[in-house]
């Protein structure tokens, strides 16, 4: 089985959930993945050959920092790419046929389920959401792009099937869908090796800070020096980070085995951060979010599991968490959520494109 699998271009975490999803393949998947994320973050996630073919043909959404939309940026930067991806419709093709491709998978660029229409061949949208769900709640102010828009929506409807992930949006216009458990990544606690590497006292608590590719910079983290009773970590340097923040080496722990070890995770809101913070049992910090149509749902989810907290943004940027670090310090960390929708959504596809039911 051939199976190309193309990956939005929007942040890592659409390529995180993916690369879940990948890992859990039979050996009988010849893998071809179609993205412009690095090639070494797939190859530091995917534990399994596969061909890495770099392309783009969608944006997601261009962001001003990592929780604001440059809406009129995103919508005319997508309208560009949606004519030249109707020019290249029959090279991409072509391509495909050259690779024998029997299915296409999906998270979320639109083109691909043209291209899978064209050859007639089985698609899967893997997603909790779309560009169509984002993109059209811009449309009252832009409505130049509503022509543009509505065919994002007609090539979501030529998918054969949709894995909704859960917690998902409701997503009407796939007429073929399957609710799958959660996909995410689930690690191993490795708490007292953390401490033992960088010198960790045992009485501080720990908790993990990632603000994505779009960072955060306006906030102070000069100010964590004032929370004595916790020592942070994080992949990446922060501006003005005191001596009890720690960059991690990905290559000593993995993001996975981060989360499940730390006492909270601090984080901008989004389907990766929720669900691994769920199925690793850590509680999360979170921003609020505008403008994008996935927030209600993952905050209605993670409302329901209790152990989210919201800051506003004045709040979170000046560090003013003592409120949320006493909470989470009086609390008992929470269980671990049970799921394994990577294995789910490996399955329905595998079966989907052999002529299965799913």
């Amino acid at each position: 089985m051939n199976l190309l699998y193309y990956i939005t271009a929007h942040g890592y975490g659409h390529g995180v959930r993916s690369c879940a999803v990948c890992n859990r393949f039979s050996s009988d998947v010849r893998l071809i993945i179609r993205t412009v994320l690095p090639e070494r973050f797939l190859r530091e996630e995917i534990r399994r050959q596969f061909i890495y073919e770099p392309a783009s043909f969608d944006c997601g959404c261009i962001q001003k920092d990592g929780v604001t939309v440059d809406i009129e940026a995103t919508l005319r930067t997508y309208g560009e790419m949606a004519k030249t991806n109707r020019t290249c419709l029959p090279a991409e093709i072509q391509w495909c046929r050259e690779r024998r491709i029997n299915g296409v998978v999906s998270d979320i660029a639109p083109f691909a389920f043209d291209v899978a229409a064209a050859m007639d061949i089985p698609s899967i949208a893997c997603a909790n959401f779309t560009w169509f769900d984002i993109y059209a709640d811009y449309l009252d102010a832009n409505p130049q792009y509503r022509s543009c828009v509505h065919e994002i929506r007609r090539q979501y409807r030529n998918a054969g099937l949709l894995l909704a992930m859960t917690p998902a949006n409701p997503m009407p216009y796939f007429t073929n869908r399957i609710v799958v458990p959660m996909v995410g990544r689930i690690g191993v606690p490795r708490r007292e090796r953390i401490r033992a590497h960088y010198g960790i006292a045992p009485h501080k608590r720990l908790a993990l800070i990632y603000l994505g590719a779009f960072g955060l910079d306006t906030a102070d983290f000069s100010r964590l020096r004032r929370f004595d009773d916790w020592e942070f970590i994080g992949l990446d340097p922060l501006p003005r980070a005191p001596g009890n923040y720690h960059i991690v080496d990905k290559t000593a722990f993995t993001y996975e085995d981060l989360t499940a070890s730390v006492d909270l995770a601090v984080s901008k809101i989004g389907y990766g951060a929720v669900t691994e913070c769920m199925l690793n049992g850590s509680p999360l910090l979170y921003l609020p979010r505008f403008d994008f149509a996935e927030y209600p749902v993952l905050e209605a989810a993670v409302r329901a599991w209790g152990h989210g907290y919201c800051l506003p943004a004045r709040e979170y940027a000046s560090l003013a968490w003592d409120e949320v670090l006493a909470m989470v310090s009086s609390r008992s960390r929470p269980a671990p959520v049970c799921s394994d929708g990577a294995e789910a959504c490996a399955r329905h596809i595998e079966n989907f494109v052999a002529g299965g039911a799913g």
